[in-house]
C-alpha cells in the first residue's frame, strides 16, 4: 500500500500531481520546491503536510515524484536517493525518456524502484497556481519501468496511483515512448514555435488580426522555453528525422501547388480531415 510520497518541484504537473493525489487517495505528501510561495500555498490548502526548499534527511516514502524539467531530472533522482527507504518507487514526469532511463540505470540501486512515466495532459500554462486535481483525468500516461521492477511493485504503482487520479496507464519501451512523442508532441511544438516566428517576422502587424485558428494552432509556442528547450534537446536524433520528413512533405506541397495539381491537393487536405477526426 502507498501511504507516504514526496513531490520535488510544485509546478504545473508536480503541483497537479498533488492535488489529485489530495483528491482521489489517502496519501500523505511532502512538498519539495524552491519556490517558498508554491510550498506556502500548497500547504495552507492543505494539499501537502510538509514542505521543504530541499531535501536532506531520511523520509518514509513509499513514492518519489520527480516533477521537474527534463533536464533536471537526473541529478535530482541521483540527490534524492540516499535518503529513500529500500522498496521505495521513484517516478519523474518528463516528456522525454531514453537519456533519462539510460542515465538513471547508471546509479540506481537495486533496491530502489524507476518506473519513467509521462501523463500525457498538460497546458500552455505554468506554476502551482495553475494546477488542477483533474488534470489527468482521462488522460493517457505513459509508463516505461525499468526491467528490475516486480510486476507487483508496478501493479500497486498502477492500482494506487495511475488509476486513482483518473489516468489510463500505458506500458512501452523508453524507445518507442521517445518516437511517439516526437510525433504528437515536440514537432508540433516547434511548428507552432516556427509558425509564430515566421508570422511575426513577414508581418508583425497580421497578429492584430489573428483570429481562432492561427491562436489555436501557434497557442503551445506560449509554453515555458527552458522546459521546451530541455525536452527538444534530450530527443534531437528522434526529432531531427522527423523534420526532415515534414520538409519532404512540405516540399510536395510545393510542389503540387506550382505544377496546379488541384486534384493531389484536394487528396491532401481530404486525407488530413479524415486522419484528423480519427482522434477522440
Amino acid at each position: 500500500m502507498i501511504k507516504n510520497a514526496v513531490i520535488v518541484g510544485l509546478g504545473l504537473i508536480g503541483g497537479s500531481m498533488a492535488k489529485a493525489l489530495k483528491k482521489y487517495t489517502d496519501i500523505d505528501i511532502i512538498g519539495v520546491d524552491i519556490n517558498r510561495d508554491s510550498l506556502h500555498k500548497a500547504f495552507e490548502e492543505g494539499v501537502i503536510s510538509y514542505g521543504v526548499t530541499h531535501l536532506d534527511f531520511q523520509v518514509d516514502a513509499d513514492v518519489v515524484f520527480i516533477c521537474t524539467p527534463v533536464g533536471k531530472v537526473i541529478e535530482k533522482t541521483k540527490n534524492i536517493l540516499p535518503y529513500l527507504k529500500k522498496g521505495c518507487i521513484v517516478t519523474d514526469v518528463g516528456s522525454t525518456k531514453k537519456v533519462i532511463m539510460e542515465e538513471v540505470q547508471k546509479f540506481l540501486p537495486d533496491e530502489i524502484f524507476f518506473i519513467g512515466g509521462h501523463p500525457m495532459a498538460g497546458t500552455e500554462k505554468a506554476g502551482y497556481d495553475n494546477a488542477d486535481a483533474d488534470l489527468f483525468v482521462n488522460s493517457n500516461y505513459l509508463l516505461t519501468p525499468f526491467d528490475n521492477v516486480k510486476e507487483d511493485v508496478l501493479d500497486l504503482f498502477i492500482n494506487e496511483v495511475i488509476i486513482k487520479i483518473g489516468a489510463k496507464p500505458v506500458i512501452m519501451d523508453y524507445n518507442k515512448h521517445d518516437a511517439i512523442v516526437g510525433i504528437i508532441s515536440h514537432v508540433p511544438h516547434i511548428l507552432s514555435a516556427t509558425l509564430t516566428n515566421f508570422a511575426h517576422d513577414k508581418c508583425s502587424e497580421a497578429f492584430k488580426y489573428a483570429a481562432g485558428g492561427f491562436k489555436d494552432t501557434t497557442r503551445i509556442a506560449l509554453s515555458q522555453t527552458e522546459i521546451w528547450k530541455d525536452i527538444i534537446c534530450t530527443n534531437k536524433e528522434v526529432i531531427l528525422e522527423l523534420l526532415k520528413n515534414y520538409r519532404e512533405v512540405l516540399s510536395d506541397f510545393i510542389c503540387y501547388l506550382e505544377n496546379d495539381d488541384i486534384d493531389t491537393i484536394q487528396k491532401f487536405l481530404e486525407d488530413a480531415r479524415k486522419y484528423r477526426n480519427t482522434i477522440t
